[in-house]
């Protein structure tokens, strides 16, 4: 399903349709070496994409020749984004309440992990 899912897309957004085409410009070169012999094709590349003027109806036929297809260009718009800084007014007030009392067991470790008393 991904595959065909793929392919769908690049055929109908992208000008991959136009490989399709290419059996069609190598029949052409070998009409146009049938009557020019040292006809190269990058002489025939020149000859058919340097110009838009076409020497009969195949050369409409030719791939990436006549732009046949539509572009869609998906954008996005993103909203700029306003930031307005204002002084925050506290709502409530903390009020602090230490009760803390010594214990009465002796240890060793009691000097060291003490919490912090007030002064």
């Amino acid at each position: 399903m991904a595959i065909s899912l793929l392919a769908f897309y690049l055929n109908s957004y992208t000008e991959v349709h136009e490989v399709f085409r290419l059996p069609i410009l190598f029949e052409h070169f070998v009409e146009h070496k049938t009557l020019v012999a040292d006809l190269s094709f990058w002489d025939f590349l020149k000859m058919h994409y340097e110009s838009d003027v076409n020497h009969d109806t195949t050369d409409e036929q030719l791939p990436f020749k006549v732009p046949g297809h539509s572009f869609i260009a998906i954008s996005m718009v993103l909203p700029t984004l306003k930031i307005s800084l204002t002084e925050a007014t506290p709502s409530a007030t903390l009020s602090y309440t230490f009760d803390y009392k010594e214990s009465f067991f002796s240890s060793s470790l009691q000097a060291i992990f003490q919490p912090p008393k007030l002064a």
